[in-house]
């Protein structure tokens, strides 16, 4: 099986190359509606809404599990998406890594914590991958 990527382009698109195939990433406003622009990313024109969008769709693409992927794309948000440049590229096994990560993290954190985790406590962010 090929290796998944996902592009970041110029204003907003980005691309899902595996293998010959190519497509854009759909930004799964059936699961949230975080920003009705669709994404944004790295920079200061980037808004909280469009990056959230961007965390969603990826997870949600390279999880193939919805409810999986709402779960965890607010740490995801806070934490991956600002390392993204103007042009990035990253493998869904990178995007699988980095969730083990956060849900690792969360099965550590005390329960009180987790419930604040996915609102963007002080405590969630200040933990770097």
């Amino acid at each position: 099986m090929a290796e998944r990527f996902y592009c970041g382009e110029a204003r907003g698109k980005v691309i899902v190359r595996e293998g010959a195939e190519r497509r854009p990433l759909d930004p799964r406003f059936d699961l949230h509606k975080h920003s009705s622009i669709g994404f944004a990313w790295g920079g200061s024109d980037s808004s909280a809404g469009s990056t959230q969008q961007l965390a969603l769709a990826l997870l949600a693409d390279a999880l193939r599990n919805d409810e999986r992927a709402s779960r965890v794309h607010r740490d995801f948000n806070s934490r991956v998406i600002p390392l993204f440049p103007k042009r990035w590229t990253i493998t869904r096994s990178r995007i699988l890594a980095y969730v083990d990560r956060i849900e690792a993290e969360h099965s550590k954190m005390p329960s009180d914590l987790k419930r604040y985790s996915s609102s963007q406590s002080p405590m969630a962010t200040a933990i770097n991958i």
